[in-house]
């Protein structure tokens, strides 16, 4: 039996995810918590299997919480479920090494899905995030140029194309049709999309 904790300051969503695991005899939840503070100071002496953290419109930074659960607890399987869709988030938080992560709209079957995968050692990014049940690219090598490489770079870092163009000195209408070629080659359906399947093909380094 695994041990879960979840830190969300959103009632509803604690409720929510207590119900999802209390159905399901693998795991037993050994704390929950609404506040961020309260589960950084008690995430040592719980040690669980896995920790649930909810990410909302109105909870603090998410990545500084991730960085700080990771500084007091190094290697502690976290899973993600996050409200905001913000692509500055999602890539912060999946280059610190989180494991997993859901969006509000994964239903009850992904998030233990996520949940079993997370905690045998494997990522899980949901269907919301990233077509993962359409394969990532791993089998097959894609070629980018030197240019296309440096604009993936700055588009995961949220950079808009007229930010980009000034950073490298290109055009807004060049580097929206580097992006459309970058979408192209990885049959990426949107930025967030893009940006993790370019992490799984360690084209940028988490």
């Amino acid at each position: 039996m695994k041990n879960i904790v979840i830190s969300d300051p959103n009632y509803l969503v604690r409720e929510g995810l207590k119900s999802v695991f209390s159905e399901n005899p693998s795991f037993c939840l050994a704390a929950e918590f609404s506040d961020y503070d309260e589960c950084l100071k008690e995430l040592p002496a719980l040690q669980p299997d896995l920790l649930v953290l909810g990410v909302t419109v109105h909870s603090v930074d998410g990545p500084s919480v991730v960085k700080k659960i990771l500084k007091i607890r190094p290697g502690q399987k976290i899973l993600v479920i996050d409200t905001k869709e913000n692509i500055h988030d999602i890539v912060a938080i999946l280059r610190m090494g989180v494991q997993g992560y859901v969006l509000k709209q994964c239903d009850r079957a992904e998030i233990l899905e996520a949940t079993r995968q997370v905690l045998s050692g494997k990522t899980f990014f949901c269907s919301n995030v990233v077509r993962l049940n359409r394969g990532l690219h791993g089998e097959r090598e894609i070629q980018l140029s030197e240019r296309e490489l440096q604009v993936l770079s700055l588009i995961a870092e949220g950079l808009t194309n007229n930010e980009i163009g000034d950073r490298i000195f290109l055009s807004a209408h060049t580097v929206a049709t580097h992006r459309k070629n970058l979408m192209r080659k990885f049959e990426a359906s949107n930025n967030v999309d893009l940006v993790i399947r370019a992490i799984k093909n360690r084209l940028i380094v988490p």
